[in-house]
């Protein structure tokens, strides 16, 4: 009896440690992506969502032109380019401050991306800083059955990358950029194909075996 109720406490100890590790990991996870969000870096084309919880009326959606520029309200124009996020909440809270006492308010940095080829919603998103590639393909449906998972590039300024660990890849390298697309390729017909395939490969066998006996 007293080694059954040893075990019962082992076993309790156990799940509970486990239960904190889970825990922990998932917060991980969490401050992981918040500080990946908050050191992201501003892009032209970018589009910056200003949300002030007070004075609403200042509440905005700018646009990050080519030459990084981004027009704010009351503040006007300023260059915003390869400044993190936050950096420019930091920045745009000292300036809110000559007009206001207490400047509350939020940004998000939204870049849009394009995702094209073998996914089931083709469109232009609009993604958050942190999301990767996995992240937006995911809001493009989902590759479709004909998708190739080992087939997936970025365009890029002009050049295709291949991204062969998209599924699994984060942290600053796997960030996508405003103006990115996103294209998944198509299996071949011959691994779409390949049950019809092999049934013609075996029924050729089976007549050319017996004609020849």
């Amino acid at each position: 009896m007293a080694d059954h109720f040893k075990s019962a406490r082992l076993i309790a100890a156990v799940a509970l440690v486990s239960s904190f590790a889970t825990r922990a990991t998932a917060q991980d996870g969490m401050d992981s992506v918040a500080r990946r969000s908050t050191e992201a870096r501003v892009r032209a084309g970018d589009r910056i969502v200003l949300h002030f919880m007070r004075d609403r009326e200042l509440s905005d959606s700018v646009f990050v032109t080519e030459r990084g520029e981004a027009a704010f309200p009351k503040i006007g124009a300023m260059h915003v380019s390869d400044m993190t996020i936050g950096r420019l909440q930091d920045t745009l809270r000292t300036l809110y401050s000559q007009y206001l006492r207490v400047p509350e308010f939020q940004i998000f940095v939204l870049r849009r991306v394009t995702v094209n080829g073998e996914v089931r919603m083709p469109n232009v998103y609009l993604v958050d800083g942190a999301s990767t590639i996995r992240d937006v393909i995911a809001r493009a449906g989902g590759l479709t059955e004909a998708g190739n998972r080992g087939n997936v590039a970025i365009v890029r300024d002009g050049a295709r990358i291949p991204v062969k660990d998209w599924q699994d890849q984060r942290g600053k390298a796997a960030d996508l950029q405003s103006g990115d697309q996103v294209i998944v390729g198509r299996k071949s017909w011959l691994v779409m194909n390949a049950f019809s395939a092999i049934s013609t490969a075996v029924l050729v066998t089976s007549f050319v075996i017996s004609i020849t006996r």
